[in-house]
């Protein structure tokens, strides 16, 4: 009886801290039903073509380069990136998730601008890159909605008819509208929400004139579990020149200091910060600026933290990775990935009042998303010329 006994407590014991250590790796890893658990995800959608392309030759090149464009986008078929993309959230199920360039490509025939009308107003839509996504995160049951979207960059241009469109003349008009969109969870309360554009916006010179990309921020207070924290979600400028690298530093310093200001205003809460910085640590916190001369600007990275902001893939407690994001070929039919820049961000700081202590954040866990072979579509399309990035965040209790 007595060695039973023994044996009967030694099991007891064994089951009771196999039980503990996998109820706290499960809040560790990002098990729902934890207060202090919050899992989010960053992901650029990738329009589907190199944008820039409009810039090359003359005027009477545009609709020439625009119908290159537009064949792109038909040829990285976001119908289809849009089922990998929903596969990589069904697997990982974040509370919220940050989108970048998000579509919607609309179409006109005939076209106007050439007529004289260059104000944006085709009305047919080709392709609805947000619908496009939740449609397929609803054929998968899962419960994702809207809770803050911003109307960015805006642009029409015509289009060479190559036997792009079904349309009976030779130029047709074709419309991009940009947004920034953060998607939450159906058992995600929000309680604010507070989206805009930045003030400072690239005006990027083509032979149709310049073209003033806007770019915006979505931020949102959410209550996950019964703990509040303030959701951001951004897109930043991208980098290249110091004209760019101005509106970059700019923009990243008003994000910041509107922050600041909400933390004031509206309350002081956990706020975690994703999106695309176009940002890479590596390259330091200062870059060559379009101001006086040998001026530098500091890098939206260098901002961010300089603000207080924990960048989680530092900090994480995953597996080792190099957590690199950007870029794939403009097709996304390159055989091996080609992602050689980390530009894509979550940051998370704790409330301004220092109410929680230094040590607010118990763990992170982190990985890229969209980035393997397993990931890229039928047609062997990688998801995006983005990876995403998850991280499952593990908050201390409240004092």
């Amino acid at each position: 009886m007595k060695i039973r006994s023994t044996l009967y407590i030694a099991l007891c014991t064994l089951l009771f801290a196999t039980f503990s250590l996998s109820a706290f790796a499960d809040a560790a890893a990002g098990k729902d039903g934890y207060a202090g658990h919050l899992k989010v995800m960053t992901q650029n959608l990738y329009v589907g073509a190199n944008l820039f392309k409009i810039l090359n030759g003359a005027p009477e090149d545009v609709p020439f380069n625009a119908a290159e464009i537009f064949g792109d986008i038909q040829a990285t078929d976001f119908h289809q990136r849009a089922e990998a993309i929903a596969d990589d959230i069904a697997v990982n199920k974040p509370h919220l998730i940050g989108l970048q360039e998000v579509s919607l490509i609309r179409t006109q025939c005939p076209g106007d601008i050439l007529a004289g009308n260059p104000t944006p107003n085709a009305t047919d839509v080709y392709a609805d890159y947000l619908q496009i996504l939740l449609d397929a995160l609803n054929a998968r049951g899962l419960n994702y909605e809207v809770a803050a979207i911003i109307e960015n960059a805006d642009v029409e241009l015509p289009v060479a008819n190559i036997e792009l469109l079904d349309c009976g003349f030779p130029l047709f008009d074709a419309r991009l509208t940009d947004y920034d969109v953060t998607l939450k969870r159906s058992d995600v309360e929000v309680t604010f929400e507070f989206s805009g554009n930045y003030s400072a916006n690239f005006p990027v010179p083509t032979p149709a004139g310049d073209i003033v990309f806007t770019r915006g921020y979505n931020i949102i207070d959410v209550d996950v579990k019964g703990r509040s924290y303030r959701f951001v979600n951004t897109h930043l400028e991208v980098s290249g020149n110091p004209f760019a690298h101005f509106f970059q530093f700019a923009q990243a310093f008003e994000l910041t200091e509107i922050l600041n200001g909400f933390a004031t205003a509206f309350g002081d809460e956990i706020v975690v910060l994703v999106g695309d910085f176009n940002s890479d640590p590596t390259e330091g916190p200062l870059v060559g600026c379009a101001l006086p001369p040998d001026f530098m600007c500091l890098t939206p990275y260098a901002v961010v933290a300089g603000n207080g902001f924990t960048d989680t893939w530092a900090v994480r407690n995953s597996a080792p990775d190099n957590g690199l994001t950007c870029c794939q070929q403009d097709l996304l039919t390159n055989n091996d990935s080609l992602l050689d820049e980390r530009i894509d961000h979550i940051w998370v700081r704790a409330p301004l009042g220092g109410a929680q202590g230094p040590n607010f954040l118990r763990a992170v866990h982190s990985m890229t998303v969209g980035d393997r072979q397993k990931d890229r579509t039928a047609s062997w399309l990688w998801p995006s010329d983005h990876a995403g990035v998850v991280a499952a965040m593990t908050f201390q209790q409240k004092k």
